[in-house]
């Protein structure tokens, strides 16, 4: 008797592993039309739940309120066989100010293999989104964004991840079409968009590629947001005179810049005199902000602004050159707060003296320097030793005052 039970529980425990797995898998519902998507995001809450659109020939035109999402666990994705497009969702009403939002009560959605067109023909521009995400751990990944005019991507909620999208460029007959954007691709914006991870992104043409504003992070280094592995270039024929820094990090804690390409598109642009992009611009009081092995080319003014009150700022081993106006500039006088704690650390930063016309951005900067510094705060500056800074046609520093920095063997880390 002892021995029919324990064989009769050895059968239901494996009955039972045998079960779980299948247990553990979302539904999915296949849909093939837009009203269909919105239904299946109603579904009540319970089993987590994959609503699939599936690959059409043509774009789903949304109109109305966006397609919201309505329960947490939910994954929204394209259903596209082998040598389908994903499906592309379409802006089709001026007033419909987010193609896809997830509000605030809704955590752990997933969307990929999607398609968003903003279609800036018929939106007005400003506070027109095609991703709205201010949820908890929203997810957005494999996706293509293009033809919109504000933001394709806004990021208002903790611990949403961005990786591995195309911003600027649509798949159209298994083809990438040009599909530039007119102001960010990616925005983080307030008290609630923290620990976000921005990841192995590919964005062209747009004013600014990724924006960050207004973002507490705390001061945990381990907690930080991370901008990482992007790819970026700024095409400016199709924003003229546009630009600023490509990667823009104001007025936030503790957020990491590493491992970015920015090519600012200076030389091949059209105006080429009178453009306006620097790489990675800090701002706004910044505060805890790492920039680590970056390269930061072509841009019309500066490879890497850091202003306006910002501090605690460490950047190392990056690589700026082959820039109009300087490779790092540090701004902290006249209307702008004084900058500090800034260490320089293992980077290089050569070529940064390329011809610039009698037209260009701030003629009368000191220019061609490897850093140029206009800052108030003594000292509040330090340059490691192992950087080189040499190879630009005016010579490693110059700075407006005495004192405004050191060169040290080692420099202190204010921050990472």
């Amino acid at each position: 008797m002892e021995e029919g039970s324990c064989s009769m529980r050895n059968s239901l425990s494996f009955l039972f592993l045998l079960i779980a797995p299948l247990a553990a898998q979302p539904a999915r519902v296949v849909v093939e039309n837009v009203n269909d998507l919105r239904a299946c995001l109603k579904k009540p809450a319970g089993q987590p739940l994959v609503c699939a659109l599936s690959s059409s020939g043509s774009p789903y035109d949304v109109s109305g309120e966006p397609i919201t999402v309505r329960r947490s666990d939910t994954t929204i994705e394209g259903a596209s066989g082998p040598g389908q497009d994903p499906p592309i969702l379409r802006r089709a009403d001026p007033a419909m100010r987010q193609i896809i939002w997830v509000p605030r009560t809704i955590s752990n959605v997933t969307i990929r293999n999607l398609q968003f067109d903003g279609n800036e023909a018929i939106a007005p521009g400003k506070e027109f989104i095609d991703v709205s995400a201010e949820g908890n751990h929203i997810t957005v990944v494999d996706s293509y964004f293009g033809n919109s005019t504000y933001f394709c991507m806004y990021i208002g909620g903790p611990n949403v991840t961005v990786r591995d999208n195309t911003f600027g460029k649509l798949k159209v007959g298994g083809s990438i079409r040009e599909a530039p954007g007119i102001n960010a691709a990616i925005k983080a914006w307030g008290t609630n968009a923290t620990h976000f991870n921005v990841e192995n992104n590919k964005i062209s043409d747009y004013r600014i590629a990724i924006s960050i504003t207004g973002v507490p992070n705390g001061s945990d280094p381990q907690a930080a947001s991370v901008i990482d592995h992007n790819t970026v270039y700024h095409r400016s024929v199709y924003l003229p005179d546009e630009g600023g820094g490509q990667i823009y990090v104001a007025s936030s804690t503790n957020v990491k810049v590493t491992n970015n390409s920015v090519n600012g598109g200076w030389a091949e642009a059209k105006n080429h005199d009178t453009v306006h992009s620097y790489g990675i611009e800090i701002d706004g009081n910044a505060s805890g902000v790492y920039t680590g092995s970056n390269e930061l080319f072509n841009c019309s003014i500066s490879g890497m602004w850091i202003g306006n009150g910002s501090n605690h700022v460490t950047v190392e081993n990056d690589k700026i050159h082959d820039n109009g106006l300087n490779g790092v500039q540090i701004a902290g006088n006249g209307r702008l707060a004084p900058v500090t704690d800034v260490s320089i650390i293992g980077v290089k930063v050569n070529h940064n003296d390329l011809h610039r016309g009698p037209g260009a951005p701030y003629p009368t900067l000191p220019r061609f320097w490897g850093v140029m510094i206009q800052n108030l705060s003594r000292n509040g500056v330090c340059i490691q030793n192992d950087s080189d800074l040499d190879q630009n046609s005016k010579g490693a520093v110059h700075s407006d005052i005495s004192g405004a920095y050191s060169r040290a063997g080692s420099c202190p880390r204010p921050y990472n």
